[in-house]
């Protein structure tokens, strides 16, 4: 019998898969192909790129904006699946890798982060993402879960651990389901040792359509531009084996900012876990604090892209208010993009990363992007990091670890 382990995605991985944004502007100011350029960029010669497009006019708009930027798409495999969210973490293939030189895929339920039921169309479509990455890279192996579970609250240090998010994976996507049952069975499809639960997710990461959030001036105006609903990503990273790098509010900051106050009773509680953990062989964790970014607020109006998720039709679902009781808002509306510097991605010997400081910005938020370079280069001092502005992407719930999916290498075992 082959032994099959999730692997740690600082380990040496075969391939990275991205999902061509189907529209080039987020806004008319916020450009998708940009930041999916970039990735590429940052990822030829470390991995293999596959680039999967909504269909062959998409396919095209994608090899031209790559030219025109300088990529050459000669050693890219492209390949279309009409996929309209372009976050592969979650829906993609998630591989395990066998002691003899095979690979599996485990099949987890979908239902759109909560959003919408399993039976869903969209819901059905992204579940089948899985099957169709895994073709695309050869893997026939199929492990079937009971669950539903999404990329992007799962985290491996490739020795049997797991850190992942206790209310998403339970309260919020199995909720007929208690802790132990949801444990045990992870445990069993992702041939797991241990599982570190962390209570919540970030604040910023909650249902989108919970109610307003904090403006810049700390009064409730403001929302959630989209968000995944409570992923791990967003906070708590393996850099290693035994290393963790996990979101950190100070007290000075909770203290100016009623956002920052909101997220740094969640992220301290999520220390505490981490700091209290135990590795595989009963050690505690290296753990490195990472600063979360500054706000950084967009107005978007009905004639953007990222609008999507507040127009009419949404409305009309929603009975015309939030979960909370508050009107849904209408017309311009002022957002909060998923910010994070824990979304990066780990790909061989690159680490591909965020930054949102440009010209005009407040100071804070340059200082705020270089303590992040520094963390990451305590993290991964041997490694090449790339940071790029990913805040188009963000627009849409998700980071440049959303973006991609990394596919393990696996050596073949010679008979």
């Amino acid at each position: 019998m082959e032994n099959f382990r999730t692997v740690g995605e600082f380990e040496k991985q075969e391939s990275v898969l991205i999902i061509w944004p189907p529209r080039a502007q987020a806004t008319s100011k916020l450009n998708m192909d940009i930041v999916s350029v970039q990735v590429v960029q940052a990822l030829l010669g470390e991995v293999e790129v596959i680039i999967c497009c909504y269909d062959e006019a998409v396919q095209i708009r994608a090899k031209q904006e790559l030219a025109r930027l300088g990529v050459d798409t000669v050693g890219i495999r492209f390949v279309l699946f009409p996929s309209p969210l372009v976050y592969p973490r979650d829906f993609g293939a998630e591989v395990l890798v066998g002691d003899l030189g095979s690979r599996a895929r485990v099949d987890f339920r979908f239902d759109m982060y909560g959003y919408y039921p399993e039976e869903d169309e969209l819901s059905l479509l992204l579940r089948s993402f899985g099957e169709f990455h895994a073709k695309c890279i050869g893997v026939e192996n199929t492990r079937h879960s009971e669950l539903i579970s999404e990329g992007g609250d799962r985290e491996f240090n490739g020795c049997g651990v797991m850190m992942a998010v206790q209310e998403t994976e339970v309260a919020k996507r199995n909720p007929g389901k208690a802790v132990p049952e949801v444990e045990q069975e992870l445990k069993r499809v992702l041939n797991l040792r241990q599982i570190i639960w962390l209570p919540k997710g970030s604040y910023d990461d909650e249902y989108a359509y919970s109610g307003p959030i904090p403006s810049a001036d700390g009064r409730l105006g403001s929302f959630r531009s989209a968000s995944a609903n409570g992923h791990i990503d967003e906070i708590c990273r393996f850099a290693d084996t035994d290393t963790i790098v996990i979101a950190h509010v100070s007290e000075e900051e909770a203290h100016e900012s009623k956002l920052h106050a909101l997220n740094k009773e969640r992220l301290d509680q999520a220390y505490e876990v981490v700091k209290n953990a135990r590795n595989q062989d009963g050690q505690p964790f290296r753990i490195l604090k990472m600063p979360v970014p500054e706000p950084i607020y967009v107005d978007l109006y009905p004639e953007d892209d990222a609008y999507d998720l507040w127009g009419e039709e949404v409305k009309e679902e929603m009975g015309g208010v939030l979960l909370d009781g508050t009107p849904f808002p209408d017309n311009t509306i002022n957002v909060l993009p998923a910010l994070s510097y824990c979304n990066f991605l780990i790909a061989n010997n690159v680490i591909v990363a965020q930054k949102y400081y440009e010209e005009g910005m407040p100071e804070r938020v340059r200082e705020k992007d270089e303590q992040a370079l520094l963390v990451l280069q305590t993290a991964f001092p041997t490694r090449r990091i790339l940071q790029i502005n990913p805040l188009a992407l963000n627009l849409y719930g998700g980071g440049i670890h959303c973006h991609t999916r990394n596919i393990p290498f696996v050596r073949q075992k010679r008979g």
